[in-house]
């Protein structure tokens, strides 16, 4: 009996109707197969995930795989997204085994006690592609299962002894320090596609947290990283990863031009791209930034928001069981929407070397050699695309993961506040506060942060759950100072250092002190998709020591960082979070707090905001507003305007005015 159908998840609803008795990860599960003594086959997806929907046509809604897998596993389904902390040990656990980095759909077998003995990614129904056929695996392992118990149990062993040895670390001090910062910077400069624009081949990522430390320390004189950084990202913004008609931003191009993505559109992507494309407009001024910070904020706020303030997840790569069919054009619809004069400039806008780019059919793209045309016919070409969409409208849409994950909206959160403050539209912040409001509502109950929402919270919040929306409760702290947030701020922080810290050797895990005892307990500095949620805890408990003066917290943050050490040793270029956070680098971060009158305070916010300052953590308090927080209290206003400006947690003397603060912090 499949026992999906009464799952939340969008992902195990998807296979809700398979003929395989699914499970979803649950006790009856596990004390099924050690009744049973059979072994466990864990699939582990996510909606939105094309070689998932791939691999559930050819093996899961197949009866005779089906048959064969029910007679002989206890099958289980998971939704990574709703349990990130199992998806991060069993990935890591397929690396161990096999050698290779993971991926989705993720396929592990594994004993009654959650052990994994044999692990991979896709397999296609027969043989192909130089990869087994899945139901040869299935025979196999059943085989493997029966008659090597004792192999699986030393091999359970060496897997434990593993993930023992990955959470001891070695602490050093000063680990982050201006050498490591500049051969860091080296490195990554080193691995940018001079010709392209990002890092590495194909397939490419965008890799936000690298291009947001090359951004984040750049020098005004350093030529070369600033063209690269615009080539990157000017080519990512004209190229087939962005959706030209609506905006926002897909997963990734499966090839080194940034041509043809795989269709997805994670929002966790399109918060991040929309932080950096604003950082990067305030040391560019590049317009055609402006431009896709606005269509993809109005993109997440049209499409992604629910009524009642949080944000869906993802939008699926296929629709109509085809991937890409939603955003791509026949000829034939082109020439029918378009007039003579449209369908020229189009062809010598969006269209490679006159003809189809993607199964025979056109998927917006605007080559290197086109880029000035499209930049030059910016106005044509935007309402050639406003003709598209509407036609686009009216197709079967690809499906929308309605859940809301509490770390992915604070990453849009973050963005949608800078595009606020680069682009003075109030719709963007307003956004952002409604979301805040929802999950604190909604999501915080009784002093305790949940992950997930569907129809109500679910899951225990992770790491990055705690991490991401304090981060981004600082930010709405900077713009509107209350208690009430800073106090929501303060049990948000506490939880983490009470309940996440690693009390011996430093450091936050994935998952608290109070949550279900698996097999491993993550903790992981190197930046993913994600940035590391221990270098944004790190960033979010320096802030609050650079406010308050506390002691417990920047604690927290030198066996944070001096933890690190063996993770930075091994990948010194996946730290960049972690740098951009660390107190005291050659990363010049100021504290400004500014006491003014309430009437004047959104012009000095307006003054401050165009002078586009970027690492500086800048608040503004009215002068009528109560302020109890040890720190900032003695910060009071003198005047009409006063502010403070505190570096190594020294402050200089009252600034009596908007002109000679001004001139202090352009500097």
């Amino acid at each position: 009996m499949n026992r999906l159908k009464n799952e939340k998840s969008e992902y195990l609803l998807q296979h809700a109707d398979n003929p395989v008795d699914w499970y979803p990860w649950s006790k009856e599960a596990f004390d099924k197969a050690e009744k049973e003594n059979k072994p466990i086959m864990l699939s582990i997806g996510y909606s939105a995930c094309h070689w998932c929907h791939v691999m559930a046509h050819e093996s899961f809604e197949d009866d005779g795989t089906a048959e064969l897998m029910n007679a002989n596993f206890i099958n289980i389904k998971l939704d990574k997204e709703e349990r990130p902390d199992l998806d991060k040990i069993y990935q890591m656990s397929q690396t161990i085994i096999t050698g290779k980095t993971g991926g989705w759909p993720l396929t592990v077998f594994m004993t009654p006690e959650k052990f994994p003995f044999f692990a991979g990614t896709y397999f296609p129904d027969t043989e192909r592609h130089g990869l087994p056929g899945f139901k040869d695996i299935l025979l196999r392992v059943m085989d493997f299962y029966k008659n090597q118990r004792d192999d699986i149990s030393k091999q359970n062993i060496q897997i434990k002894n593993i993930f023992e040895t990955l959470n001891k670390t070695k602490e050093t001090k000063n680990i982050v320090n201006e050498d490591l910062l500049s051969k860091v910077k080296s490195e990554l400069i080193s691995s940018i596609d001079r010709v392209h624009g990002g890092f590495g081949s194909a397939p490419k990522f965008p890799h936000v947290n690298n291009l947001d430390f090359l951004i984040k320390t750049a020098e005004k004189n350093d030529k070369e990283t600033l063209e690269l950084i615009e080539l990157t990202l000017t080519r990512m913004t004209c190229a087939g990863i962005y959706d030209h008609l609506k905006g926002g931003f897909f997963r990734y191009s499966v090839d080194e031009l940034w041509m043809i993505p795989h269709f997805e559109k994670m929002l966790y992507d399109n918060g991040p791209m929309i932080d950096i494309l604003c950082n990067a407009y305030k040391i560019t001024q590049n317009s055609l930034y402006l431009d896709k910070i606005n269509q993809t904020c109005q993109w997440a706020i049209e499409e992604m928001q629910d009524k009642q303030g949080g944000f869906y997840s993802t939008i699926d790569a296929d629709s109509e069981h085809t991937e890409g069919k939603f955003y791509i054009w026949t000829d034939e619809e082109l020439k029918d929407i378009l007039n003579t004069n449209e369908l020229k400039l189009f062809k010598e806008i969006f269209v490679v070397y006159d003809k189809p780019n993607f199964e025979g059919k056109y998927h917006l793209h605007v080559t290197k050699t086109n880029q000035e045309c499209y930049i030059n016919n910016k106005n044509s070409a935007d309402l050639i695309c406003a003709k598209l969409l509407k036609i686009r409208n009216g197709r079967v849409r690809p499906a929308t993961d309605k859940k809301i994950l509490v770390s992915w909206n604070s990453l849009l959160m973050t963005g949608l506040i800078n595009a606020y403050k680069i682009t003075g539209n109030n719709n963007y912040y307003n956004s952002a506060k409604k979301c805040f409001d929802f999950i604190r509502n909604n999501m915080w109950v009784n002093n305790k942060l949940y992950a997930c929402y569907h129809d109500k919270p679910y899951f225990n919040a992770y790491l990055d759950d705690y991490a991401f929306l304090s981060k981004a409760c600082i930010e709405f702290l900077k713009i509107d100072w209350n208690e009430k947030d800073f106090s929501f701020l303060e049990n948000l922080t506490d939880s983490l250092i009470n309940n996440f810290q690693d009390k011996e050797n430093g450091g936050f895990y994935y998952t608290s002190d109070t949550h279900e005892e698996l097999i491993y307990r993550p903790k992981s500095y190197m930046d993913e998709s994600l940035p590391s949620g221990n270098s944004i805890a790190t960033e979010v408990l320096s802030e609050l020591y650079e406010l308050t003066g506390n002691s417990k917290y920047i604690e927290a943050v030198d066996k944070s960082i001096s933890s690190a050490a063996d993770s930075i040793n091994r990948s010194k270029f996946s730290h960049c979070s972690l740098y951009l956070a660390t107190p005291n680098t050659k990363i010049s971060k100021k504290l400004i707090i500014i006491r003014c009158e309430l009437e004047k305070i959104d012009e000095y916010k307006k003054n401050i905001y165009a002078l586009n300052i970027m690492n500086d953590n800048i608040y503004f308090i009215a002068n009528n507003e109560s302020v109890t927080i040890k720190g900032i209290k003695e910060k009071i206003n003198q005047g009409r305007f006063t502010a403070y400006v505190c570096q190594n947690n020294t402050c200089s003397e009252p600034i009596k005015d908007y002109e000679s603060l001004s001139a202090v912090i352009s500097i």
